[in-house]
């Protein structure tokens, strides 16, 4: 079981994947106890699809993005005008226009971006963000503003799901998002553990020896920002089908900081991190939202838990396993 668990948090895809399908195995559960929470679960499934995207481009390229919100937004805004303007309600095809439309916005972002690094990196993204935040704000014509568009429920192969109640709309989604999340989380570990990603450790590490062995800097670091820029679309493509609203607030600065925070609260140096920044993140959200002055109290939570625990969760788990092994073996 020790062997088991130091394998986990060594990067190891099993227990990632087990403790999806242990959440979708308990999420029946959850939401007849407490419908609220198992609203919150969702939320924390959709939202672990976009911070192992920003981990890939954080921990493995070693970049830090302040304006990861800017991916969000296209995901969702791409979901809102597909429907506003060509009335597409099939959530494949909202998939597949997010992913398109990230991938190409952040191939043209990506090639001036990524030859910044550092601080510098991750005030351009911010700047870059905050641009697109400003447009869909400002050209309410297009956009609706503040107001928004209004996205109706998904279809899902053809069939829809307007007459269903919430609950069983719900449920659809949750297990839609979670087997998303199981396939996603798979492809981003085959992606990190293969040449590529090994490639993207060396240049983190140290991108001069990098160059000097013939890794080609600017193109890995351009991939993994197309690559992080899809998975994080995805999380907005959802989300506006979970909300049915699409607004502004999802591409503002704050929702970049959400992203960041959650990654470094799960503990972004483990694969298994995100998944658990997600989770905790909107756990311990869910609990400050009941207080006047919440965004306070999570700032504070968040604060304290990063002093406490600079590696997140994840790490002190893994410490506390490590620590486990040698006082069996030395019992043995």
């Amino acid at each position: 079981m020790v062997r088991m668990l130091r394998r986990a948090f060594g990067d190891d895809i099993r227990v990632t994947l087990l403790l999806i399908i242990i959440i979708a195995i308990a999420y029946p559960v959850v939401y007849v106890v407490s419908p609220g929470w198992g609203v919150v679960l969702g939320h924390g499934i959709t939202w672990v699809i976009a911070l192992i995207g920003f981990n890939l481009l954080f921990n493995y390229a070693g970049l830090l993005s302040f304006g990861h919100a800017l991916f969000l937004g296209i995901g969702a805004y791409t979901v809102g005008f597909m429907y506003k303007y060509l009335g597409i309600t099939n959530v494949e095809l909202h998939l597949l226009g997010s992913i398109l439309s990230s991938a190409v916005i952040a191939f043209i972002i990506g090639f001036v971006v990524v030859k910044y690094t550092r601080i510098f990196f991750a005030i351009l993204m911010l700047a870059i963000a905050q641009i697109f935040w400003s447009l869909y704000y400002k050209f309410y014509w297009i956009t609706g503003g503040t107001d928004g568009i209004k996205v109706p429920r998904f279809s899902i192969l053809g069939i829809s799901l307007e007459n269903l109640d919430f609950t069983s709309y719900h449920h659809i989604y949750f297990y839609l998002v979670t087997g998303i999340a199981l396939v996603l989380v798979y492809i981003m570990w085959r992606i990190v553990n293969s040449p590529f990603g090994l490639a993207l450790k060396a240049i983190r590490d140290n991108e001069t020896r990098a160059r000097f062995i013939g890794i080609n800097v600017y193109k890995m670091r351009l991939y993994a920002f197309i690559i992080s820029a899809i998975y994080t679309s995805i999380t907005g493509a959802l989300a506006a089908n979970h909300h049915r609203l699409v607004t502004p607030d999802i591409a503002y600065w704050t929702t970049s900081g959400k992203v960041v925070f959650a990654a470094l609260l799960g503990g972004a140096k483990v694969f298994i991190g995100p998944v658990l920044g997600s989770l905790i993140y909107h756990i311990i959200e869910s609990f400050a939202m009941r207080f006047i002055y919440w965004q306070l109290i999570m700032g504070f939570f968040i604060i304290i838990i990063i002093i406490v625990m600079p590696g997140g969760f994840a790490q002190l788990i893994k410490t506390s396993i490590e620590r486990g092994s040698r006082l069996i073996r030395r019992g043995e």
